[in-house]
């Protein structure tokens, strides 16, 4: 009895094992895994992607103000740059930029700006600089000398109509000149973001013995 119980047994155990299939399982490949990451990744960023193009709108908004940074620091008004005869803040007698030989008297080197609404970091900037040559004529001979001076401002946007940015002075002048002859140029550069924009101009101051 007990053998016969002992081969029903190892007859379960045949028919069970050979019922039921075991299927090996397979890791997925560190290839794989990474491929469908980065898919995964391309898709979110995809999704996540900010809109870049301006619509019609958009540009009809932003128009002015591009043309105004384009346009850049400028001018305010015309004859609001140069050398100015008098010492105050309003100009007396405009010269231009090229004053020639100065007259005895007082002279000032101003400037009116304006600058585009929207400031870089940093802000808008000109830069004024004046380089001079110094001749003195005397019985034991000839002395000469250079005389350089430069310094930076911030200017701002003005909303007002009567008058610009104004820098005045920039410079002081006097004629005659009691050191020699006096043979300058000066220049003011302002920090435009494509290139910066120039204004030049001269002037002599005679010497006075």
């Amino acid at each position: 009895m007990k053998q016969v119980l002992l081969f029903l047994a190892g007859i379960i155990g045949i028919v069970a094992c050979s019922d039921v299939e075991v299927t090996p399982t397979k890791e997925p490949s560190k290839s794989t895994v990474t491929a469908q990451s980065t898919k995964n990744s391309i898709s979110k960023s995809t999704e996540k992607a900010p809109e870049n193009t301006l619509t019609a709108d958009e540009m009809v908004m932003l128009e002015p103000y591009l043309t105004d940074i384009r346009t850049g620091i400028r001018e305010f008004a015309p004859g609001t740059i140069g050398i100015c005869e008098g010492e105050s803040k309003e100009c007396g007698s405009f010269l231009g930029l090229d004053a020639g030989e100065l007259t005895e008297g007082q002279y000032v080197i101003r400037g009116e700006f304006q600058a585009p609404k929207i400031e870089p970091e940093g802000g808008w900037k000109v830069t004024f600089a004046v380089d001079c040559t110094i001749v003195k004529e005397a019985k034991d001979g000839t002395t000469s000398i250079s005389k350089q001076y430069s310094k930076e401002y911030s200017i701002n946007h003005v909303s007002r109509t009567e008058y610009g940015y104004r820098l005045s002075p920039l410079y002081r002048l006097s004629s005659p000149s009691t050191r020699g002859l006096e043979t300058c140029s000066w220049s003011i550069t302002g920090n435009n973001l494509s290139e910066p924009v120039v204004w030049k101009g001269s002037y002599t101051i005679p010497y006075k013995g």
